[in-house]
């Protein structure tokens, strides 16, 4: 049997595979490239929608705005005008009025004044006999008063009468005010030594046993401190009236004599009697009811001692 060999060259066919290899391998990185310039390219575009999205609807938020500010401002400007014009309309409305007002008020003024003097005329046609006397009278007795001639006298011997009465009634006058001017000088006299004695220790001849004595309440509070706890806060309250003004002598001397007072627990009938009369000023009084409530429980948790 007959056998063949060849020998075929395949260096093109090698180089052409090569060839291909490099163009493969440059399409594979044109096509890397490209996606990647695609990629950035959407990206770049979506940022630049976005922007120009958010830009837009800034634009129409800030012109929706705009809009009714200019809206607001020019209904505004509209009313301010309105009330202006209502303002005059008002000042307009009160000037007639005013002049409806005068115009009437004179026309009733005539018409009453009409009426007034009828009314005179026929109260005089009434009572023609006695506003006949009265004018006689007024004619005769008044405007001779009147007149100043009728202070000179005719007849020389009223002079004298008139002079003694004249004199008698400027003395009576006189006699009247200095009277009142006594009676003022003693009743002030009168209720200063009364206020003075009030206040004054009574004599050492009066036999009362405390007549030399004189009773005044005084208040002895003793709180604790709110910045030291340890510490305590003592005040001294006495009541003032309007002759005794100046308590400070009365706060020394309790002050003074404080460490040698015997105390003892208050009695229950005392702390009773103005515990009601506490709870009728609390209740007169305006506060919060809160208020008035603690007031009412630190009076009553309080502890009271009498100075015996």
């Amino acid at each position: 049997m007959a056998s063949f060999q060849f020998d075929v060259d395949t260096s093109p066919m090698a180089r052409s595979i090569d060839n291909t290899r490099g163009n493969v391998n440059g399409v594979t990185a044109a096509v890397v490239a490209m996606q990647a310039a695609v990629i950035a390219t959407e990206h770049a575009a979506s940022k630049k929608i976005c922007d120009n999205v958010d830009e837009g609807f800034y634009t129409l938020v800030k012109s929706q705005i705009s809009q009714k500010a200019v809206a607001a401002y020019t209904e505004m400007t509209s009313k301010h005008v309105t009330l202006l014009q209502l303002a005059k309309a008002i000042e307009n409305y009160k000037h007639v009025m005013e002049n409806d007002f005068n115009m009437i008020a004179r026309r009733y003024t005539k018409l009453f004044n009409s009426l007034n003097k009828a009314l005179d005329i026929r109260v005089k046609e009434l009572d023609r006999p006695a506003m006949h006397l009265a004018e006689i009278r007024k004619r005769i007795v008044f405007d001779k008063l009147k007149d100043d001639s009728s202070m000179l006298l005719s007849i020389s011997g009223e002079t004298l009468p008139v002079t003694q009465t004249a004199l008698s009634g400027k003395l009576k006058q006189k006699t009247r005010e200095t009277m009142n001017a006594m009676y003022e000088s003693v009743y002030e006299d009168r209720t200063y030594s009364e206020k003075v004695d009030s206040i004054l220790i009574k004599s050492e001849t009066d036999s009362s046993s405390d007549a030399n004595m004189c009773y005044v309440p005084v208040v002895f509070m003793v709180s604790d401190s709110l910045l030291n706890p340890g510490d305590n806060i003592e005040n001294i309250f006495t009541a003032k009236n309007d002759v005794w003004q100046n308590v400070s002598p009365i706060v020394s001397e309790v002050n003074r004599i404080n460490k040698d007072l015997t105390w003892s627990p208050s009695d229950s009938g005392n702390k009773d009697m103005i515990r009601r009369e506490f709870i009728a000023l609390c209740e007169k009084c305006h506060d919060e009811e809160r208020v008035v409530k603690e007031m009412i429980r630190l009076f009553d948790e309080s502890p009271w001692e009498d100075c015996k």
